[in-house]
């Protein structure tokens, strides 16, 4: 990870001269809480980004073992891409979401890591108003 370099891409139609520097952080020796959280510093203030058309399970309030197998699994996963990246993209309008944290989409590698969530079992599409029950499978 020492030798990974960020790229900050601004996904509005509009450039803007508000391009913020964002940087994965660690945190307990980890850079993403969950699946489809993760810790970054924003222009030199620790954050977090929520990752954009992704739902991943819990792992702070599961409603069964299944849920909190499977959401831990994501987290390894997700943890595990961002160790072994040479490149990392962040593509953001800095959009907030209902808990403070920036809307992002997480590029490693050329691929959306939402999207190999998905790919691999680990999550679902993202739907407003609409909450997978994880233990149902």
């Amino acid at each position: 990870m020492n030798n990974l370099k960020y790229f900050i891409i601004l996904y509005i139609g509009l450039i803007t001269s508000s391009q913020a520097e964002i940087t994965l952080r660690q945190y307990n020796d980890r850079y993403c809480y969950d699946g489809d959280t993760c810790y970054v510093n924003i222009d030199g203030n620790n954050t977090k980004i929520r990752l954009l058309e992704l739902d991943t399970p819990e792992i702070s309030k599961p409603k069964c073992k299944e849920e909190l197998d499977l959401g831990l699994k994501a987290r390894d996963f997700i943890n595990n891409r961002i160790k072994n990246a040479q490149s990392i993209e962040f593509i953001t309008d800095y959009k907030l979401d209902w808990f403070g944290r920036t809307l992002s989409y997480l590029i490693i590698d050329g691929n959306d890591i939402s999207k190999e969530l998905v790919k691999n079992n680990l999550g679902v599409v993202y739907k407003k108003g609409h909450k997978v029950d994880w233990c149902q499978e």
